[in-house]
Order: C-alpha cells, then structure tokens, then sequence
C-alpha cells in the first residue's frame, strides 16, 4: 500500500467513531492482503449508545469471502453491497459496504454491520410456521378426499375456512357442535362469523396465532384460530374449538368453596374472639381468689387458636398457614399480657417460609403458646429480666418440622410437668404424631418440639 493510500485510511480512520454514533451500528475499514482469498480488518468504531456486536476487537482479524461475500464483491468493482453476513463470532448481521478509492484505485472497503439475530429468528418462525400450516392445509385437503381422516381424530372442532370466512371444511365433532348449540346443519359455504360473530375479532385481528376462551350460547370455548399462509398471502384460516364448559364450571366451584371455607375462618375468629371478650369481662368484673393466673391461660389459649384464622384472613388464603408469622404473633401477644413486673425480650428466628394447613397450626399454635407461656411463668422467677429465643425450621435431611423454645432463666428446681407442658407432650404425641423434649443447657431451658407433614394425602 502506497503511502498516500495509508494516510487516506488513516484520516477515515479517524472518522470511524462518528460514523459508528450516528448510526447506531459497529463500523470497520477492511483492508486487501497479498492472499487475493482474504482481506484484514484494519480499524474498528464501536457504538456508544448500543451493544457491541463483539466481545473482543477483531482488529488484524483476517476476514473471508465465505463469511463476508459483501466485502469481496465491492473490492471487484461493485459500487454497493449488502448482505447478510456471519461475524467472527458467529452472529447474524446485515452487512453495508462501500468502496474506498484513491483515484480509480479501490484501497478497501468500509464497512457498517447492524444486529439482524432477532429479525433472521422470526423470519425462520414464520417460514416454519408457513410450513406448518401448508403442512395442515394439506392434510384438511387430503380429509375431503377421504385419503386421511385426521381431524375426525381429534376432539376440537375443526374447521377450515377460506379467506372469506366461510366454511371449506369440517369435522365430525364440529358438525355435532354446530348442531348442539345452533340448532342448525352445518355445511361448507356457511359464513363462520354469522354463525359466532364473536370469533370475528381472532379472524381479523392480523396474528399468525390466535389463541382466546370466549363463551359461545352458554357454553365456554377455548378457540385457537390460525392463518394459513401461502407465499405470505393469507389463504384461509383454521379453526380448533375445544369445549371447556366443564372446566369451568369446575373453576366456578372451586371459588365458591374457597369463599365458603373463608367465611367459615372468619365465623370461627369472631367466635373465639366472642368466648375471649367474655372471659375478659369476667376477669374484669373480679374472680376468685388465686384464680386469675388459670382464666388468662385459657383467654391465651382460645387467642392463640383464634390467630390461626386471623393469619390466614390476613393472607387470602384458602387453608395455609403461614406458621412464622402465627408463632411471632402469638409470642408477642403473650409476652405483652404477662410481663408487667419484668423486662422480657422475645426473639424469632426462621428459616425459609413454613405453611401447614390449618388443622395442624392449630395444634402449632397451643404448643407455642404454652412453651412461651412456660418460660414466664417459671423461667424468670429470680431475675427481672430475660430473653426467650423461638426457633422455627424445616429439617431437610429428616423431613421434619422443629420448634425451639429457649429461654434464659436461672433456676435449681427440678422440672415439674405443668398442665401446660402436658398439654404440649399430648399434642405433640397424638395430633402431630412428633416428639417433644425439655432440657436444661448452660443458657437456661430449651424446650424442642419435632414432627413431619408431608400434607394431605
């Protein structure tokens, strides 16, 4: 290369990055080498304002005519080019290229190339779904002949119309539709949107595939509508209409009883709620002496059941529990009512979400109220303060659940089994089928209880 022809390529070097910016679109200068069946990429702009089309720089890259036809035709003698092309990378782009000359001399080619992968893969979908639906057009053609009957084999309605909307061909189970919800014969010529002036819009609406559930005279279908196309040309379209009438009435049921289950939830919280309001009143209008400590018990008792159906109000759920926001609830509630005399700290610490159905955060519930209940009635008596740690957990090595309370309490006397702490070994044992300990360590009282649900059967 001469040296005028060198500072001319460097001078449009120079230019590059403009060029690069204002069209969005890596730019390059390729060069001719000795070998006629190669040129080399000599200078390189990359856009600022879009994603490379390279992860590295392919300066002194060599570059060939099988890849790259667009530049070899130009350094020929052809004015423009434009190609599709595959970079040293392997991606699809639309290549422009024109010459650069000295004089009558061409000295390379300068070179624009946009990202075409998205357009290259849409275009390959819809030759193949051209294919596809020749493919169908073929076989509905071959049905009317009586050569295949494969739409007689399918449970949808099936039909084929032609680009004015009117019936070409039908199925079996499409003619008996027709005449279930019609009343009428179906018969090739039938203009399709009179019959379900509905479907008009999929018909219409310009998409290769449509797919919609619309209810047709009482019933509820699921309505797939596809183009057939033949050199690009829409042609006809077909029909598949499958009956979902059951289905939804199946749905309609199902939110019926999730509104009945949830109005029962809400009926049992203001119940218990009611039963606790009373026991209230009582312990408000005086009780006999000694007495006071058993009645808060059970209102802690009917309340910590009651949370149940509060969580899962609060939740929209149908029947799940969410057992770490349960436990957190019914800790604070009893700490709050019992400790006007010491300074309790209560902590939770959970890992992962854990939801049990309802009959069995029952049970969770009055076993966490009376392990809480137990550490401030007996963990604390010779301290005016104190922590109490909850730990809830799913054991994925045994598949099991495991509640920990531990406590921070300072006593000698030997363990004595409450009516509390029965009523946790008798729950534990028999609705939750588990097992339940209490120990002392060198921080206080861990109590632990442990069980599996795999859910319902």
């Amino acid at each position: 290369m001469s040296e005028e022809a060198y500072n001319k390529i460097i001078n449009l070097s120079n230019q590059l990055q403009m060029v690069a910016d204002l069209n969005r679109a890596n730019v390059f200068i390729d060069c001719p080498t000795d070998n006629k069946d190669e040129v080399v990429v000599v200078a390189e702009a990359i856009p600022k304002n879009v994603k490379s089309l390279y992860q590295t720089s392919v300066i002194g890259e060599n570059v060939y005519e099988k890849f790259e036809p667009a530049v070899f035709e130009v350094l020929r003698g052809k004015d423009f080019s434009q190609y599709k092309a595959v970079t040293q990378e392997g991606k699809v782009v639309e290549q422009s290229v024109t010459p650069i000359m000295l004089g009558e001399e061409i000295i390379g080619t300068l070179i624009m190339e946009k990202d075409i992968s998205s357009k290259v893969m849409k275009e390959n979908r819809l030759k193949a779904l051209t294919q596809a639906t020749s493919t169908l057009s073929n076989i509905v053609s071959r049905s009317k002949n009586n050569e295949v009957f494969f739409p007689d084999m399918i449970e949808e309605s099936f039909f084929e119309l032609d680009n004015d909307l009117n019936i070409r061909y039908f199925n079996l189970t499409g003619e008996k539709m027709i005449s279930d919800i019609k009343g009428t014969k179906c018969e090739t010529g039938l203009c399709f949107v009179e019959l379900f002036p509905t479907v008009e819009s999929m018909l219409t609406d310009g998409r290769i595939i449509t797919i919609e559930e619309k209810e047709l005279h009482n019933h509820y279908f699921q309505i797939k509508c596809i183009q057939l196309l033949e050199d690009g040309v829409v042609t006809g379209h077909l029909i598949l209409m499958k009956d979902i009438t059951d289905l939804k009435e199946k749905e309609r049921e199902l939110i019926s009883k999730s509104a009945a289950i949830g109005e029962i939830h809400h009926r049992v919280k203001n119940n218990l709620q009611t039963v606790a309001s009373i026991l209230r009143l009582q312990m408000r209008r005086g009780l006999p002496d000694g007495s006071e400590h058993y009645f808060q018990e059970s209102l802690n008792r009917i309340m910590s059941i009651a949370s149940v159906y509060e969580v899962i109000l609060d939740e929209s759920s149908t029947d799940l529990v969410n057992i770490d926001k349960l436990v957190k609830k019914i800790g604070n509630m009893i700490v709050y009512n019992e400790t006007s005399d010491k300074v309790i700290h209560i902590d939770y610490k959970t890992k992962g979400q854990i939801h049990l159905v309802s009959n069995i955060a029952v049970s969770v519930a009055l076993i966490a109220n009376e392990l809480i209940t137990n550490c401030l009635n007996h963990a604390f008596n010779y301290q005016t303060d104190g922590k109490i740690d909850v730990h809830l957990r799913y054991d994925q090595q045994n598949q099991s659940h495991i509640l920990e309370v531990q406590d921070t309490g300072i006593t000698e006397s030997e363990f004595t089994h409450s009516f509390g702490l029965k009523i946790v070994k008798t729950i534990t044992e028999n609705d939750l089928e588990g097992t339940f300990s209490i120990k002392r360590n060198n921080i206080g009282t861990l109590a632990r209880v442990q069980f599996q649900y795999k859910g319902d059967d």
